[in-house]
């Protein structure tokens, strides 16, 4: 019978074999610490520099730092199945609509699977030649072709990490999940035993070494071309704005929700992880930030973030940007052991998170095979290693191909944030409003009365709702200062046509599949998209 089709799918295939570890490496991994930090001061102060930072986090802990969790945990552990918010918007709102949001979501992971991958080379490598003064190595990480070359590489490594099963995935990552925080809590500690008259003797020592501005008068050169001088206090208008950086630490710990058929025990796994996955970056960020305040003035912290992205501050002729690697790596007095923690924990995290990236997008296209909305293949799991190879040779060698485009079009990292909205709406946004209405959905609530978290109510409200309120009303923010303020709006703005662009596409998608089903005598709508798919 054709309904027997629908009903009676084959298993996936996923094995139910992730620890909490391996769960919480992959948080972190789309989290990344030193990327982060990275982050928040260069994108967050040179579109918002009298923002203070440290107000701005714990302003996003007492809202998205326990909605996040909340949300992806609750929904993940309600229906504990691969494939991330494509599974819980298709039952709980629409399938048609979560097919146009899920699409735009993956159009956005290949976008961020070149972009981690171009980290590898810049500025992983490039830093460790720019610090230690190997040029070779410098201006090959930094030219068109060699980080073409490195992102490929990246990607090649990434892919021999999963290929054959998640064995080699779990039993590294603990070891990266050292990294990736050991790292940057040297970094942290390097700066944290520099003084202000410290730095300021380091910064001026390598600036008569190569020739380039003193502490003060860089600050003077960085107000000069950004057209204003530094701000040497904050406001509150930039400090709430500034959540178009400091977002960064908060809202990536969704990642879990895409093996969650795959996790131990996932209606505790996968909520554990999710705080614990965001507490850690945002600890070493706090701390960061603290030791950055008292050794550097206010204006200096705006003035490097300034010139880290732009790059236009006449008469700086330092090697490297005024990162927060680079001022860890000068507050420690240009030590190389700063340098190689400093680019070893950046090329580890790279690695690691397209390595998570690439099984992303491999679960998204899975859920949508084993929901006939794709082809066959999408669903293909190698009986000898348990693994979907099919499925990851194509999502490796796209975002392998589609490097050539990276690199020689558009390597902006706003364009990172562009992408990043594209996921404000179709994954964040949306899946807020599934987690509000899902307590109160009659079509689903045989799922809801099945779930753990059925009874965790505040004065007869779910917890669930009340968390996916908090989270959406971020989410808005977020999207408001990261595309329509004055702040970022030229910039950013006029790249929201994607949107549309991209969920219309997904539309199509989903009722050409949907016809096709139909000639088949597989109603979808009718059948798949009443249950869960198998684990």
């Amino acid at each position: 019978m054709p309904e027997e089709l629908a009903f009676a799918r084959k298993a996936s295939g996923l094995v139910r074999g992730l620890s909490f570890w391996d769960v919480f490496g992959m948080g972190l991994a789309f989290i990344t610490p030193i990327y982060g930090i990275w982050y928040i001061i260069e994108v967050g102060l040179t579109l918002y520099p009298r923002a203070n930072l440290l107000i701005a986090i714990l302003i996003s802990i007492v809202t998205i730092g326990w909605a996040s969790p909340m949300v992806w945990g609750l929904l993940g552990g309600t229906m504990p199945r691969s494939g991330g918010e494509y599974i819980y918007n298709s039952r709980i709102i629409n399938p048609a609509i979560a097919m146009g949001a899920s699409f735009t979501a993956v159009c956005a992971v290949f976008y961020w699977n070149l972009f981690n991958a171009s980290m590898f080379a810049v500025p992983s490598l490039a830093i460790l030649g720019q610090y230690m003064g190997w040029t070779g190595l410098a201006n090959f990480a930094t030219s068109k072709g060699g980080g073409c070359i490195l992102s490929v590489v990246c990607i090649a490594i990434a892919f021999g990490i999963i290929v054959f099963g998640m064995r080699v995935f779990h039993k590294l990552s603990l070891w990266v999940v050292a990294v990736m925080c050991g790292g940057v809590a040297i970094l942290d500690i390097a700066l944290t035993f520099a003084s202000k008259s410290s730095f300021t003797r380091n910064w001026d020592a390598q600036a008569a070494k190569y020739h380039s501005l003193s502490y003060h008068a860089f600050v003077t050169a960085a107000g000069h071309a950004a057209g204003a001088p530094m701000p040497t206090t904050w406001n509150w208008g930039d400090t709430f704005g500034v959540t178009a950086g400091v977002f960064m630490l908060f809202i990536w710990t969704y990642c879990m929700a895409y093996v969650g058929g795959e996790v131990k025990r996932p209606d505790k796994t996968l909520i554990k992880a999710q705080f614990m996955a965001v507490g850690v970056p945002v600890l070493l960020a706090i701390w960061a930030l603290l030791a950055l305040n008292h050794i550097v003035d206010f204006n200096f912290l705006r003035a490097a973030a300034f010139q880290d992205y732009s790059a236009a501050t006449k008469g700086y002729a330092l090697p490297y940007s005024t990162s927060y690697m680079s001022l860890a790596y000068i507050a420690s007095g240009a030590n190389w052991f700063i340098a190689i923690v400093a680019s070893f924990t950046f090329l580890v995290t790279m690695l690691w998170l397209t390595t998570a990236s690439l099984i992303v997008g491999q679960r998204v296209l899975f859920a949508w095979g084993m929901d006939r909305m794709g082809p066959r293949w999408f669903t293909t799991i190698s009986p000898r290693y348990g693994s979907p190879i099919v499925m990851y040779g194509f999502c490796a060698g796209l975002s392998a191909f589609l490097c050539l485009g990276y690199w020689y079009l558009f390597p902006s990292i706003l364009t990172g944030l562009v992408a990043a909205g594209m996921q404000l709406v179709s994954v964040f946004g949306l899946t807020a409003i599934s987690a509000i209405i899902l307590p109160y959905r009659k079509k689903v609530a045989h799922i809801w009365d099945a779930s753990p978290f059925s009874q965790w109510k505040v004065l007869g409200v779910p917890v669930l709702t009340i968390a996916g309120v908090v989270y959406l009303g971020y989410i808005i923010a977020l999207f408001y200062f990261s595309f329509f303020d004055a702040h970022t709006r030229d910039i950013t703005g006029k790249k929201t046509l994607l949107f549309v662009v991209t969920w219309a596409i997904g539309m199509i998608w989903y009722f050409a599949w949907k016809y096709r089903s139909k000639t088949q005598g597989v109603d979808v709508a009718h059948l798949t998209y009443r249950e869960l798919p198998p684990e």
